[in-house]
C-alpha cells in the first residue's frame, strides 16, 4: 500500500519561512542603525545664541561634522565684498591721480606722489585683507551651509523613523516568537515607519506653532526636548494621533454665542415611592428627581399611560389602579419613555392582595 499520510507543517501559524526571518530581521537592523548615523552625522555641535536670532543660525553642511558659524564668520562675506569695494576706489583714485601728475607743475607732482604712496599703501592692506578672507575656510564661497531650521526637520523626521523601527521590531520579533505572526501585516511595517516620520513632523509644527508649547525661532528650540518628543511619537503612533485629535477638536470645536438658545435638558429619576401598593383602590406613586417637566417625558404602567396629577421639576405624581392581570401576577412595570423613544427608567411596582 501507498502511504498517503501528509506531513503537517512545524509551525502552522507562522507565516514566515526561515530565510523571511533572516532578511527581515537583517532589514531592521539596517534601516534602525542607518537612523541612528544620519542622526549622528547631522547633529549640531552646538545652538546658537538666542539674542542673535534665526540670521546666525547657519551650520556648515557636512555630515559628521555640522558646526555652527559664528557670528564673525558670518559676517566675513558682507567685509569681503566690503574690502573689494574699497580697493577698487583706492585703485580709481591711484589712477585719476597718475593722470593728474602728468598734467601738472613739479609742485603739484611731489604732493600728488605722496598721495599716490599713501593710497598705494592702502590698497595693499586692503588686498591683503581681502585674500585672507577669501582664503578662509568659511568663506571660500564653496563650502555649503545649512540653515537650522533645516537640520532641525531633518532630525525630528528621522527620530520619528527610528522611534517607529524600535516599535515595529519589537512587534515583528515578538510575533515571530509567538509563532502568530501573519503576511497581511506586512504592509503595515513596510508603510509604519514613514508614517511616524510624517508624524513626528506633524508634531514639530504643532509645537512650535505654539499650540503645545512656546512659538519661538529655531535657536530657542530645546534639541533634547524635540526630538525626545519625536521619538516618542515615533514608538507610540496611536498615543500621538488621539493627542493630536484633542489639539485639532480644541482649536476648531464650534462655539454657539447664541442667546435663549434652546438646550437639550437630561432628566434624572432618584426614588420612586411607594414601591408596594394595594391591589384593591386607587394609589398615589411618586416620582422624584431633577427636569422633569422640561424632558418631555411618557409615563407608562404594564403599557398604559400613567394618569398624572402633578408635574414639577423635582417630583411627578401619578394615579393607578392595578388591572386584574398586575394583580394576578403581584406585580406592575412602571416605564419612564424620553422624547427619543428610549426607555431609560423602569421599576417594578410590588402588588399586595
Amino acid at each position: 500500500m501507498t502511504d498517503t499520510t501528509t506531513t503537517e507543517p512545524t509551525n502552522p501559524g507562522n507565516e514566515i519561512t526561515g530565510s523571511g526571518k533572516f532578511w527581515a530581521g537583517l532589514l531592521l537592523i539596517v534601516l534602525t542603525s542607518a537612523a541612528i548615523l544620519l542622526v549622528i552625522a547631522y547633529w549640531p555641535n552646538k545652538m546658537p545664541d538666542i539674542k542673535d536670532g534665526d540670521d546666525a543660525a547657519w551650520y556648515t553642511c557636512k555630515c559628521f561634522n555640522v558646526t555652527l558659524i559664528e557670528k564673525t564668520d558670518c559676517m566675513f562675506i558682507c567685509d569681503r565684498d566690503s574690502l573689494k569695494r574699497s580697493a577698487d576706489s583706492v585703485e580709481a583714485k591711484i589712477n585719476r591721480v597718475n593722470v593728474e601728475i602728468k598734467l601738472n607743475d613739479t609742485a603739484v607732482v611731489k604732493k600728488d606722489s605722496i598721495t599716490i604712496k599713501k593710497l598705494k599703501d592702502s590698497l595693499q592692506v586692503l588686498q591683503k585683507l581681502s585674500v585672507n578672507l577669501k582664503t578662509t575656510i568659511l568663506c571660500g564661497g564653496n563650502v555649503k551651509r545649512i540653515h537650522l531650521n533645516t537640520i532641525l526637520l531633518l532630525l525630528v523626521a528621522l527620530m520619528g523613523f527610528l522611534g517607529n523601527m524600535v516599535h515595529i521590531a519589537t512587534s515583528f520579533t515578538t510575533f515571530v516568537g509567538n509563532q502568530t505572526f501573519k503576511r497581511s501585516w506586512i504592509l503595515w511595517y513596510c508603510v509604519k515607519p514613514f508614517t511616524a516620520a510624517g508624524l513626528a513632523v506633524i508634531l514639530y509644527f504643532i509645537i512650535r506653532a505654539g499650540f503645545l508649547s512656546y512659538g519661538t525661532g529655531a535657536s530657542g528650540v530645546s534639541l533634547y526636548g524635540i526630538l525626545s518628543l519625536s521619538a516618542l511619537a515615533g514608538l507610540f503612533t496611536d498615543s500621538a494621533t488621539l493627542k493630536l485629535k484633542e489639539v485639532f477638536e480644541v482649536i476648531f470645536k464650534p462655539k454657539d454665542d447664541r442667546k435663549d438658545k434652546l438646550v437639550e435638558l437630561l432628566f434624572s429619576i432618584t426614588t420612586v415611592s411607594p414601591l408596594t401598593i394595594a391591589a384593591l383602590g386607587t394609589s398615589t406613586i411618586t416620582l422624584t428627581g431633577k427636569n422633569l417637566d422640561k424632558a418631555d417625558l411618557k409615563i407608562t404602567i404594564d403599557g398604559k399611560p400613567a394618569e398624572t396629577t402633578l408635574v414639577t421639576a423635582e417630583k411627578v405624581e401619578l394615579k393607578y389602579t392595578p388591572l386584574a392581570a398586575a394583580i394576578a401576577v403581584g406585580k406592575a412595570v412602571l416605564l419612564v419613555t424620553d422624547k427619543a423613544g428610549k426607555t431609560p427608567f423602569t421599576k417594578d411596582i410590588t402588588i399586595t392582595k
